[in-house]
């Protein structure tokens, strides 16, 4: 690394000290004095992704705190708000970013790694990490507020996840003055292709319109808008030039906006014409709106059909296959049949969710979390196969192998050294529920990942407290700082016991040295504990 580089962190230094700056390489070297020197001071993997959630937290300051007379998520409306409970003081915050409401609510297939997001308000986020669709009710009468469904107080909204109709629907409904925007979110498989689709339904006084609108943030902040045009040859806008949203019916007007004109919710009741039927925004903001009146609705439902696009390659659409009915999907899994309601449902609904978030590699969130790690992997597929869905813990398993280094290391994210027990200790879980003899390639791995715990354990003789054991790393689970974990220990020796009985029959004088090991190993977590009435490490 180039900062290891004498040279470079002088050079750094000085410059940071003739412009009035802090030394930062002196601040970092104060910070990582808090914690255990290892080999891994901070996962390039969580670098990077602080670093993109903060950078979009800067964008939010700018965005946000001076236009707060714009429609804003509900997050937002909640957080930004000095009246409310969830209000969080800001003034030298850093960056904004939402810390209170983090809890949207994903549509999707079995087997299909898209994810639409629906928030606590029933703003939908159809594609990953991308822009956002809202519905609002315009009244005619000038003296009174539009709807706005981020806005209302938690009486005058609901909101449920439902599996029926052989999908996930999330419904949600906001009613104010005699206004009822009702939605329905779901993704399908239609030609070939996903699409997002909404279904709206909408009534209120006489005269007035459901306003769908389209929004530069999701549920985490500004999502960039840099251009929304009218289409031409159908009902709908086409979003930064790739992506489009499809209606079943013509509006009656659309009104596009970009940053500096303001929002488009202040041009709701504006008379004339349409406008221009294309925007560029330089700031990336814009923002439009679709008018529909009650009176054009009454002969049914207003379908919003959003095509679902690939966040790793977002100019192409995904090649999907047909997925399996949930139906089919939860065939084998176990069944929970009681009269409590709502007990039905919840249980339903979290077999559901687990199916929904392992479409091959095991995701522990739709959003902000999909990503992959051991640690949650063990877990979510300790439940999969607990459950009975062999086939779908069976296929996520066979991918784990092709994560392992050569020298035996489960790699989710560097400096992690729980991730070998986790794999080893699911792997054998895996066995014993099944009744199967795993494949060569998986014993190949466990064997390889037994090893590596050996190797990787601080000496034995050196006389600290922590010998014997695993070094120092971060905490994943935020512990604190990085220093010696036994969370990483504890999941070392069931790894190394796991491994035993996995390979019993193929390598049995190795399969007894990991017991032997794991004994040893557990006794050495024992001789670390501090002694003494206080129980307590230094520091």
């Amino acid at each position: 690394m180039l900062l290891n580089s004498w040279p470079v962190r002088a050079l750094i230094t000085r410059a940071a000290r003739s412009y009035g700056f802090l030394d930062p390489i002196g601040l970092l070297a104060r910070m990582r004095g808090f914690a255990q020197p290892s080999e891994v001071a901070e996962p390039v993997e969580l670098l990077r992704a602080g670093m993109l959630f903060h950078a979009r937290g800067l964008i939010n300051t700018k965005a946000i705190q001076n236009n707060l007379d714009w429609v804003w998520p509900y997050w937002v409306e909640r957080q930004f708000n000095p009246a409310d409970a969830s209000f969080i003081p800001r003034a030298f915050s850093f960056s904004h970013i939402n810390l209170t409401h983090r809890n949207w609510t994903a549509v999707g297939l079995p087997d299909v790694a898209f994810y639409p997001i629906v928030d606590p308000r029933g703003l939908v986020t159809p594609l990953y990490d991308g822009w956002s669709l809202d519905f609002w009710f315009v009244p005619t009468d000038p003296a009174a507020e539009p709807l706005f469904p981020s806005r209302l107080e938690d009486a005058d909204f609901r909101q449920t996840l439902r599996l029926d109709d052989n999908n996930l629907h999330v419904h949600s409904t906001a009613t104010r003055s005699g206004a009822i925007i009702e939605s329905e979110v779901t993704l399908v498989y239609e030609h070939g292709e996903l699409f997002c689709r909404i279904n709206l339904h909408t009534t209120g006084p006489a005269g007035g319109s459901l306003a769908v609108a389209l929004r530069p943030y999701n549920p985490e902040g500004v999502s960039f808008i840099d251009k929304v045009s009218i289409s031409s040859d159908r009902p709908g806008w086409l979003v930064n030039g790739r992506n489009p949203v499809i209606f079943n019916r013509e509006p009656s007007r659309q009104l596009l906006s970009v940053y500096k004109d303001g929002d488009v919710s202040h041009r709701l009741r504006e008379a004339g014409e349409t406008g221009p039927v294309e925007v560029a925004c330089p700031v990336s903001m814009a923002t439009a709106v679709a008018l529909f009146p009650l009176a054009g609705l009454r002969n049914g439902l207003l379908e919003l059909s959003i095509p679902i696009y690939d966040e790793l390659d977002p100019k192409k659409r995904p090649a999907a296959a047909a997925p399996p009915a949930w139906d089919v999907a939860l065939a084998p899994l176990a069944r929970l049949a009681v009269s409590e309601k709502r007990i039905q449902s919840l249980y339903d609904l979290a077999v559901a969710n687990l199916v929904l978030h392992t479409p091959g590699d095991a995701y522990p969130g739709p959003y902000t979390y999909k990503r992959f790690w051991f640690r949650d992997a063990a877990f979510m597929l300790n439940a999969l196969v607990t459950l009975g869905d062999v086939e779908r813990t069976r296929r996520a398993l066979g991918a784990f192998a092709g994560r392992q280094r050569r020298d035996g290391y489960f790699l989710s994210q560097e400096g992690e050294w729980d991730s070998n027990g986790e794999a080893l200790w699911i792997y054998h879980r895996f066995g014993a529920l099944t009744g199967e003899t795993l494949p060569e390639s998986w014993l190949d791995a466990v064997a390889k990942g037994a090893r590596w715990i050996g190797k990787k354990r601080l000496p034995r003789d050196s006389g600290q407290p922590e010998a014997g054991l695993l070094p120092a790393g971060f905490s994943a689970e935020h512990l604190g700082p990085n220093d010696f974990y036994y969370w990483d220990d504890f999941w070392a020796v069931a790894g190394l016991r796991c491994a035993a009985v996995l390979l019993r029959s193929r390598e049995s004088e190795f399969a007894a040295a990991c017991s032997r090991e794991a004994d040893e190993f557990l006794s050495t977590i024992e001789h670390s504990f501090p002694s003494g009435s206080q129980r307590r490490f230094p520091g």
